[in-house]
């Protein structure tokens, strides 16, 4: 028993030790605009991207069934949403993107924009859904 006490004491010390250098950037249970996450039924699938978009490029309206979750790493982002609301995110930020709701994220900056994205998705749900009907007119 004691020895059992002993191994686990250190295995904690060793956890800890591991995370000694690790800082919290990111945790939430709402997205950028307040809604709640959810998550998808079916087998977790995660899902990484590199995405980079020129000066002036958009990437079009769509919308996420799946939690998504994104660093910027350069440049700076400004993403227009179907509500009216609108943020803008530069380097070194990290963001909870809307779910469900329809937005477009521009490369508002002068230079090349690079944000990686990450959806914690489902096998049988795709993480995007193109949304150009909900377009704000």
């Amino acid at each position: 028993m004691k020895t059992t006490i002993v191994a686990f004491a250190a295995s904690m010390l060793c956890a800890t030790a591991a995370l000694a250098g690790a800082e919290v950037k990111l945790k939430g249970a709402e997205d950028v605009l307040g809604n709640a996450i959810s998550y998808p039924e079916g087998q977790a699938e995660i899902t990484g991207l590199d995405v980079v978009q020129k000066p002036g490029e958009c990437n079009g309206w769509h919308s996420h069934p799946v939690p998504t979750f994104g660093l910027v790493k350069s440049g700076e982002l400004t993403v227009t949403y179907a509500t009216g609301e609108v943020k803008k995110f530069s380097a070194g930020d990290m963001l909870i993107e809307a779910q469900h709701v329809a937005h477009e994220g521009c490369n508002t900056g002068n230079a090349d924009l690079e944000v990686l994205v990450f959806y914690a998705g489902s096998k049988d749900v795709p993480n995007t859904h193109k949304r150009e009907d909900e377009r704000p007119q």
